[in-house]
């Protein structure tokens, strides 16, 4: 907490100090409110008990003053607040995605024990801006109940001891939120997934399905099971937090109501001057007001730091991450492969898994070849793909290109030398221009290279029936643009990787899913000509026979393990499990 402390009191000064001088003032006066006007009907009832006019007058007019400029100064500065506020936000926002948005692995979105973190930033990152301003009135407001306290002990000393009696009230509050953000954590899962049933239950992109099954009942049963989850564990927290606040607030009354015995007492007594003892009854009369104030500031400052606490974790272990992953002294890309790509004893497993996805491959990938990776559903062909890219890193074993280990690579020089398409696009809302022309960040304004990758994806009739062209503006979720189909998606996805030109790797993980057979062939032929003339390793990843036939090597996958290689007409002789599943799949086509 020390650490997400110092980040709220430093990140505003370092943004925009002036705009913080004025949060700071702001805090001060508005909590020195309530003191001063005490003070002042101090001041009234001693100068009104000697029957001075003018004094009463210069009183008045001093209380007048004091109540505009603390007023004005709240008033003027309240946007001034709100525009700091969303600059630190702005600031945490970008810091955020520069960090999440280039880890080197996927680990950040996938590893739960750093995903529920990003999770909690992702869904708290509004608590982090006004962190600095909270903070302030934090301060301001524990400052007006020191004064309180000075106040009434210039009557009776001992009532100076009465802050004292807030302090457990603070102590437990703060005990109890820490639980809460606890149990938060703790539920993250559950609540998590209730909000992806909530995406699905009321989303464009599901409710195809959702109507055509009749989901809506279940999922909002599922929707609140899950919520209903989560919700027990945090509000069984409350519940016995709840109990050590009620009795150190109850601590504080009792301490409350003894000391307005004790001013009266001195009052009767003639201990002190009849404004002093005005001033100090009044203020009394507020201590209730301030240490609720105190706990509601201390509440949501706490929310600030604790978002902001996870927000230092998510950097911290970005920065460990690329640590670990990127070398000191890194070894230079190849500018063209030589040899080729090759795998030796590579292993992985999943962090939420027992078994691996991955174990045991040794594999040759010779430079200028065309290589299909078959098998069913879940034999690893998408992972060891990811491995290919260096989105995850080997549990065991290596990758070597052109003889050096991938791991000695730079990741980001390594990916600036590699493309890849994948069955489930992201679909860009920008204009067809930037959707594509983002796959080569330096050439997305060159018109030429933008149509010529749209030509290579088979994407003349999508351009054609685009109002505007390249500047037509696409997806309907984030503005009012051309709505597309999956097959148009996946079309704009593929120009996209085709902006790269001879790179060392081509992924192509199933992304014609969506294409009909003819398109799929195709754009097969093309990648598959451009990774023969360009010298780099072209892989498929495709349950269709008929694309991995063509292709110059087959890796059959079964249980994250490689049971064969060879080419089509190999594999179909050797009657393995390729062979099989070609004449399975060949029923339907004859």
């Amino acid at each position: 907490m020390i650490g997400a402390l110092s980040f709220v009191l430093t990140t505003g000064p370092r943004i925009d100090r002036f705009r913080s001088l004025i949060v700071v003032a702001v805090a001060i006066l508005e909590q020195a409110t309530g003191i001063g006007l005490a003070v002042a009907i101090g001041l009234f009832s001693e100068v009104a008990s000697g029957r001075s006019t003018g004094g009463l007058v210069v009183i008045a007019l001093c209380t007048a003053v004091f109540v505009m400029l603390t007023q004005g100064t709240f008033i003027a500065g309240y946007f001034t607040r709100l525009r700091l506020q969303e600059e630190i936000q702005n600031e945490v926002e970008h810091r955020f995605i520069d960090v999440v948005g280039t880890t080197p692995t996927l680990e950040v979105h996938e590893r739960s024990s750093r995903s529920d973190k990003a999770a909690v930033v992702r869904g708290a990152r509004g608590e982090i801006g006004p962190g600095f301003d909270r903070l302030m009135w934090l301060a301001g407001a524990a400052l007006a109940l020191i004064a309180s306290a000075v106040l009434m002990a210039s009557v009776v000393p001992v009532l100076a001891a009465l802050p004292l009696f807030a302090i457990p009230a603070v102590l437990a509050t703060r005990a109890a939120d820490r639980k809460r953000g606890r149990a938060v954590e703790r539920a993250a899962p559950r609540t998590r997934l209730a909000d992806h049933l909530f995406t699905l239950a009321t989303t464009a992109a599901p409710g195809r399905e959702t109507r055509l099954f009749g989901l809506a009942g279940e999922l909002r049963r599922r929707h609140r099971e899950e919520w209903d989850s989560g919700g027990r564990d945090i509000a069984g927290t409350d519940r016995l937090a709840r109990v050590p606040v009620a009795l150190a607030w109850m601590l504080f009354v009792l301490a409350y109501a003894a000391a307005v015995v004790l001013m009266v007492r001195a009052g009767l007594a003639g201990d002190a001057p009849l404004g002093l003892i005005v001033a100090a009854v009044a203020v009394s009369s507020q201590i209730t007001g301030q240490v609720q104030g105190l706990l509601n500031l201390s509440f949501w400052t706490l929310e600030s730091l604790r978002a902001t606490r996870a927000f230092l974790d998510v950097v911290e272990d970005g920065a460990v991450e690329r640590a670990a992953v990127v070398p000191a002294a890194p070894v230079a890309v190849p500018a063209r492969l030589e040899g080729g790509i090759e795998v030796e004893g590579l292993g992985f497993r999943y962090w939420n898994r027992d078994r691996p996805a991955l174990s045991g491959i040794d594999l040759a990938l010779p430079a200028g070849a065309v290589v299909a990776l078959v098998g069913e559903n879940g034999a690893g062909k998408s992972t060891f793909a990811k491995m290919l890219s260096g989105l995850y890193r080997p549990g065991e074993g290596r990758v070597l290109v052109d003889g050096a280990d991938l791991a000695q690579f730079a990741p980001d020089e390594w990916r600036a030398r590699i493309t890849a398409a994948f069955q489930d696009p992201v679909h860009i809302e920008l204009s067809l221009r930037d959707a594509v022309g983002l796959g080569r960040l330096e050439h997305r304004a060159d018109p030429e290279r933008v149509l010529e990758a749209l030509r290579t994806a088979g994407g003349d009739k999508l351009l054609a029936s685009l109002p505007e062209g390249l500047d037509t503006r696409l997806g309907r979720s984030s503005w009012d643009g051309e709505g597309l189909s999956g097959g148009q998606w996946q079309t704009v996805a593929n120009a996209r990787s085709a902006m790269r030109r001879a790179p060392l790797l081509r992924i192509l993980d199933e992304p014609t899913a969506s294409l009909d057979a003819r398109a799929e062939e195709w754009l097969f032929q093309q990648y598959a000509d451009l990774g023969r003339q360009e010298g780099g390793v072209t892989v498929l990843v495709t349950h269709r026979f008929t694309t991995a036939r063509a292709a110059d090597l087959i890796v059959v996958l079964d249980g994250g393990r490689v049971v064969e290689t060879g080419d089509h007409d190999a594999l179909v002789r050797a009657d393995g499990l390729y062979a099989e599943l070609f004449r399975l799949q060949a029923r339907y086509f004859v």
